[in-house]
């Protein structure tokens, strides 16, 4: 039998691989207040511009390098740390993405199988996007929620580490903020 989630990703990884830009350079512009309850934000990679609406309670902090943008997330008992990460054609498989997610909370890789168990396809601004939820209830109940956007010439990551009632907390403003991601080319 076909495994559907397993053929759709690998179709998208094939699909979007392609890139001849050897140069990454971020820029960061101050953010634009909208509303009350909603923060929309503007980052600048080379020639991509990155929008966004989040949570006002989304807290954003220097992260290191490689990072786009970085947030801290409030919890009851402290912070998720949130990224967004951005590379050049389809950086790594599904597969290997995940396996690493799995190994920073504590848990063992997966087979291709299991990880399209663990996959699930959402729509945003960008198109269709894979959302994961990982758990690792044994080990001080650690968790990542991730979302994988591959486009034509790169590869976005969202991740948010936390531990699992925090993760549980902001699952939905997770998933609205990984919806709102939009991308403006010049």
């Amino acid at each position: 039998m076909i495994n559907y989630h397993l053929l759709i990703s690998f179709f998208l990884v094939i699909t979007f691989s392609c890139n001849t830009d050897d140069h990454i350079r971020t820029y960061r512009i101050s953010k634009k207040r909208q509303g009350n309850s909603v923060a929309q934000s503007i980052i600048k990679n080379n020639d991509l511009i990155l929008k966004w609406e989040k949570p006002d309670n989304w807290i954003e902090v220097t992260g290191h390098s490689m990072r786009l943008v970085s947030f801290r997330v409030p919890c009851s008992n402290g912070f998720g740390d949130l990224s967004i990460t951005s590379f050049d054609g389809k950086s790594g498989s599904i597969n290997s993405n995940v396996n690493r997610w799995l190994g920073q909370i504590g848990l063992s890789p997966k087979v291709s199988e299991e990880i399209a168990d663990l996959t699930q396809m959402k729509n945003g601004e960008l198109g269709q996007f894979l959302f994961f939820k990982l758990i690792n209830h044994q080990k001080e109940e650690k968790a990542i929620l991730a979302a994988i956007y591959t486009l034509e010439d790169r590869t976005i990551f969202i991740k948010l580490m936390s531990e699992f009632q925090c993760l549980l907390a902001n699952e939905i403003d997770f998933t609205k903020f990984c919806e709102s991601l939009s991308l403006v080319r010049k």
